[in-house]
């Protein structure tokens, strides 16, 4: 079996355990979401899921959509991201590698870190007294498209002054 295979079982295995554990139903509809989310790479709203189920052919309605995300959520399979868009924003958690984000307060625009060595200070950072599940930075500041539009903006504001 791939490695792909091997994490999708091992992920359909520890949501049955969860759903068991806390008394709910184990449906064909969770776990056709479930795996839809694990064929997924990287950030996605509900809005993205509900298309990604559209093109499986999976019909689920919005409110199983957003109810199954909270229990992935609660289950530590999935992450919901605190990104300040009114979407709400979700990614896997298919493994313990750090993840780090760039936030533009402006436009909102979301951009993955690849930097080796913020995820090695994360990888070494183990606390006492406490069972780290994943490692996740937001770094929030301004893109360099919204501080060209500012500094126009501050050039028009000026010109207008004189």
């Amino acid at each position: 079996m791939s490695e792909k295979g091997n994490l999708q079982e091992n992920v359909k295995e520890q949501f049955r355990q969860y759903l068991i554990a806390n008394g709910l139903r184990q449906t064909k509809e969770r776990f056709a979401i479930l795996n839809a989310i694990y064929e997924t790479e990287g950030v996605f709203t509900i809005e993205d899921l509900q298309h990604i189920m559209q093109v499986y052919r999976f019909h689920v309605s919005t409110n199983t959509l957003y109810l199954t995300t909270q229990l992935l959520v609660q289950a530590n399979l999935l992450i919901r991201h605190p990104f300040s868009s009114s979407a709400a924003t979700f990614e896997r958690i298919a493994d313990d590698r750090p993840r780090s984000y760039q936030i533009c307060s402006h436009c909102h625009h979301i951009t993955r870190i690849k930097s080796k060595e913020l995820a090695a200070s994360l990888e070494t950072y183990h606390p006492r007294s406490f069972a780290v599940s994943h490692r996740i930075v937001y770094v929030y500041g301004t893109c360099t498209s919204c501080q060209r539009q500012m500094r126009k903006l501050l050039k028009l504001a000026e010109s207008q002054q004189k």
